[in-house]
Order: structure tokens, then sequence, then C-alpha cells
């Protein structure tokens, strides 16, 4: 009886051991599964970012464009403004041109040049001075044309076209 009882307590025993193997084993899976999935999601936002920062580089790029395309647009809107009325001068000396839903800042000096920010320094006369500020959401480029009309002619001429720093 005695031989049987030790009998039973090997067979519960073993079976514990099997058992405890058998949780040992699923703990070391449920770990590695874990680990790999953690890494899985590492590799998955990383290429988000990446994406992400691809993406804004070609946006940001895109809107420094348009902007340069609405400054040029104001330039070119005081140009004909100028050529068709030689003797035009916008009140107040700014005014907007908006293009979708952006816009560009025309200022034109008739006569005067800008040396701070209005115009306030006297030229020769026939002198038109525009500056454009485009905007394109956070985006901005400021060009600067430098034109003379021929009091005699009427003759436009275009003295100077740039890209001026903000």
């Amino acid at each position: 009886m005695f031989f049987n009882q030790i009998k039973k307590i090997k067979t519960s025993l073993s079976g514990f051991y099997f058992q405890s193997a058998k949780l040992k084993s699923a703990a070391a899976a449920i770990t590695t599964i874990l680990i790999i999935g953690g890494i899985v999601v590492e590799i998955a936002i990383a290429a988000l970012v990446a994406s992400y920062f691809a993406s804004q580089t070609g946006l940001g790029s895109k809107l420094s464009y348009s902007a340069l395309f609405l400054a040029q647009s104001g330039v070119d809107d005081a140009f004909i403004k100028i050529t068709r009325d030689k003797d035009w001068s916008p009140n107040p000396d700014t005014y907007s041109v908006v293009i979708g839903d952006s816009t560009a800042q025309v200022t034109v000096c008739k006569d005067k040049i800008t040396v701070t920010t209005k115009c306030d320094t006297a030229a020769s006369t026939g002198t038109y001075e525009v500056t454009s500020l485009g905007s394109s959401v956070n985006k901005q480029v400021k060009m600067k044309a430098v034109l003379y009309v021929d009091p005699t002619t009427g003759l436009v001429n275009i003295k100077s076209l740039e890209e001026i720093g903000i």
C-alpha cells in the first residue's frame, strides 16, 4: 500500500513537471510573440514617420513655387495697370491680388522708392517701384520690380526685376 501511494505521488509529480514544462514553453512563446510584435510595430511607425516627412518636403516645395508665382502675378498685375494708365497709382499704396485661396500683397510707389516698408524716398519722375509679397499657406516670396514710364512716348521699360529677402 505504501508503495502504491509512492507510485501515485510519483505519477502526480511527473504530471506536475510535465504541466510545468508546458507552462514554461507557453510563457516563452508568448514572450517571443510580444517581442516580435513590438519590433513589427516599431518598423511600421518608423515607415509612417519617414513617409510623412517625405510628403512634407514635396508639399513645401509646391507651396514655395506657388508663393513665387503669386508674387510674380502681383508684379504682372501692376505692370498691366501701369501700361494701360500711365498715371495710375493705387490709393492706398497697397492692394491685394487673390488667386484661389492665396494672395499677393502688391505695393506700388509712383516717383518714390522704398527704403524701409513704405514709399518714402523720392525718385526720378516716371519711376514706379512695385513690390509684391506672395503668400501660400506658410511660405512667402517677395519680388521687386522697378519700371520706368517715358513721359513723352509712354513706353514702359522694366529696369529691374528680382526676388528679394523678406
